[in-house]
């Protein structure tokens, strides 16, 4: 889709940033949610965890998540104290786990590079692992009040709306229109009041389908409002449906317990899952790595990410010893440990067969 140049003088936009600006603060004051991470005395490293959940999840989700982030991992030294596999742990059904590893790896250079406490500016904090513009916008004016703008798909879709910008927001030159729009945002002595304002109307009000464009407090001034076709924007390219890919899993089970190995596959790199290869693979093959007999079928599981279905055809076989690799893990006691959604969703197959019943921790 081709981009249409915006006929709006630069005066108007300043004029109208001024204009939504005040009436989003004085929005965001009476209307904001309470959530945890908004609550009186928030660490920026508080700001920080919330902030990496929130991508790409939904605030009820991650609100159990972080409660339990910041009770284990309340400073940057006690998460950079414990092991990935701890952290993935208590990060198992966020997904997207890079996004752990990522954080893990920011809380220790933190300690290494900045005496534990997280750094104040944007530059300092792009330096950290794992840190975009997004992420240090947000504890820079979050945390710590700096005039530091942001965009995510919330700011993404209220600036689209209210400015009427044409064009794919992923494309460079309405990125950068759209982020100088930001920073004329943030230029203000409340900035990440402003950002939060921002973030929290895409969120409740200016919604990506049937926004409610009666309650909006900038409605008045929305282009796309005026317009009378809201939802037009942001003008996003059709996405990609996920590609299909068909995968073998073995299930070792060995006195009640099943098999879990470390993950080689980048998706789950570190996490535990069964026996898993891609394609059509005999069971018997792959059972032989770690003896096993008597194999099963359990039917297909399928598990759907973000660019992928996973087609996953479940096997499970008897243990003829004890594994001298992997973990063997009672079906009932995977609480705390870094299992992905995919290794829950193909032992609740072998399971509902009645094949392994679970093993009750005493």
């Amino acid at each position: 889709m081709r981009a249409k140049k915006s006929n709006e003088a630069p005066v108007d936009a300043a004029a109208r940033v001024e204009r939504a600006r005040e009436a989003l603060l004085g929005w965001y004051a009476a209307s904001a949610r309470a959530l945890p991470w908004r609550a009186p005395g928030t660490t920026a490293w508080a700001t920080w965890v919330s902030e990496v959940m929130l991508q790409q999840t939904r605030v009820e989700t991650v609100v159990p998540y972080f409660a339990r982030f910041m009770e284990r991992f309340p400073t940057p030294a006690r998460m950079a104290e414990a092991s990935e596999a701890e952290v993935l742990g208590l990060w198992a059904g966020l997904g997207y786990y890079r996004r752990a590893r990522f954080l893990h790896a920011g809380a220790r250079a933190v300690c290494e590079r900045f005496g534990a406490e997280v750094p104040r500016g944007v530059e300092a904090l792009r330096g950290l692992p794992g840190v975009g513009d997004y992420t240090a916008g947000a504890i820079a004016s979050i945390a710590f009040g700096e005039r530091a703008p942001l965009v995510d798909g919330n700011v993404e879709r209220v600036l689209t709306r209210l400015f009427a910008v044409p064009g794919d927001p992923r494309s460079g030159p309405v990125k950068k229109h759209l982020w100088a729009l930001a920073e004329a945002f943030a230029d203000h002595p409340a900035a990440g009041a402003v950002n939060q304002s921002l973030m929290e109307l895409g969120a409740t009000v200016c919604a990506p389908t049937s926004p409610r464009c009666l309650t909006c407090p900038v409605r008045a001034m929305c282009r796309a409002a005026q317009e009378g076709d809201p939802a037009r924007y942001p003008e996003k390219a059709p996405k990609r449906a996920p590609r299909d890919e068909e995968w073998t899993a073995l299930v070792g089970l060995h006195g009640g317990r099943a098999l879990l190995v470390p993950s080689a596959s980048g998706r789950w790199e570190g996490m535990l899952v069964p026996v898993l290869a891609e394609g059509a693979v005999d069971p018997a093959a792959l059972g032989a790595h770690v003896g096993a007999r008597a194999v099963m079928e359990h039917g297909v599981v399928v598990h759907v990410l973000t660019h992928a279905r996973m087609s996953i055809r479940v096997y499970s076989a008897t243990l003829e010893h004890a594994p001298s690799a992997g973990t063997l893990v009672a079906l009932d006691a995977l609480a705390g440990l870094a299992v992905p959604k995919v290794t829950l969703r193909v032992l609740a197959a072998v399971r509902s067969s009645g094949v392994a019943a679970p093993t009750r921790r005493r």
